[in-house]
């Protein structure tokens, strides 16, 4: 009984996960904030779930190349240049 209630007060809410899962998946969280979490997630399929879309959006962002038309990019300098000396645009 009194190991339960020792191991339950180690355990983090969804609220607490939720509040640092972001860090957790970009492992700036420390080795027993990391492991608390984990043990969270193993045993909470509504917070595993989530960190699982945030890190498929995480590697689609981070695989994503998109690049600029130099025209717009031209484009958009040239109009910002005039702005900043005051023309009207």
């Amino acid at each position: 009984m009194l190991f339960d209630r020792i191991f339950r007060r180690n355990q983090m809410t969804c609220g607490e996960v939720m509040e640092v899962l972001q860090a957790y998946l970009d492992g700036e969280v420390d080795a027993d904030q990391a492991r608390r979490i984990a043990a969270h997630l193993d045993r909470c399929a509504a917070c595993d779930n989530e960190a699982s879309v945030f890190g498929r959006i995480k590697v689609s962002l981070s695989t994503r190349q998109r690049s600029v038309d130099p025209q717009i990019l031209d484009a958009l300098t040239s109009y910002s240049q005039r702005l900043a000396q005051g023309e009207e645009v």
